[in-house]
């Protein structure tokens, strides 16, 4: 079975836990303000700090060489949207649960580069699928007009995110994996998502001071999705 796949169906219990995530389900349902948000954005900031510096030091490596791709990047409009919702000078502050999946990318970036596979997959899929619903939704929520302070969301060099996906799947399926290193990629992608959950597990306390205590468990009481 080809990679690309592999990682849809081996991930997609993974995908129904991070979207039935407190935060998330929070996120979806328009609850959600400016403190809790930004908190948000400097987690991630970090993370794909790590991710992208990882893939450009290995660029010349045989398999990261190949999924390397600038356009996808997200440092640079996170930066953007710190400026945005923070006082000028701002810098970010890095949670526990973002200092560990940063030490994490920076551990197997020396390791088993090959591993940042399931990295990008993840995150930067996710952000160009269910980003864009995401955004919608911030902009509703966040009464943000234009693009000022979703620029996470953005693409600029990306004209068609289905076409750009399609060619991302099949570079995946044209990396020299054993069927036994699929495994490991699909493993580590499920570890992603862990990771991932681990932040918003953070952010949630943030929400409820933001919201109240009443209001999130009002949300959480809606059905979950399956």
């Amino acid at each position: 079975m080809s990679l690309a796949q592999l990682l849809r169906d081996g991930t997609s219990e993974s995908h129904t836990l991070a979207e039935n995530n407190a935060f998330i389900r929070c996120f979806m349902k328009g609850v959600l303000e400016p403190k809790s948000y930004a908190k948000h954005l400097e987690s991630f900031y970090f993370v794909y700090k790590a991710m992208e510096e990882a893939l450009e030091n290995g660029k010349d490596h045989p398999v990261l060489g190949k999924i390397r791709f600038p356009e996808l990047y997200r440092k640079a409009q996170i930066e953007k949207d710190i400026a945005h919702f923070f006082a000028p000078g701002h810098s970010p502050i890095a949670t526990p649960a973002t200092e560990a999946y940063v030490n994490h990318i920076k551990e197997i970036a020396n390791t088993s580069p090959e591993l940042l596979v399931a990295h990008s997959y993840v995150r930067y899929l996710g952000d160009l699928s269910g980003g864009q619903i995401l955004k919608r939704v911030a902009a509703r929520a966040l009464g943000i007009e234009g693009t000022s302070g979703l620029d996470f969301y953005e693409f600029p060099e990306i004209a068609s995110p289905k076409d750009f996906k399609d060619k991302y799947r099949n570079v995946l399926d044209s990396l020299p994996f054993s069927d036994s290193e699929k495994q490991k990629i699909v493993e580590e992608a499920n570890l992603v998502f862990k990771l991932n959950g681990d932040i918003f597990a953070e952010l949630e306390e943030t929400l409820i001071s933001s919201i109240g205590k009443a209001k999130f468990d009002e949300v959480l009481a809606s059905p979950a999705r399956h």
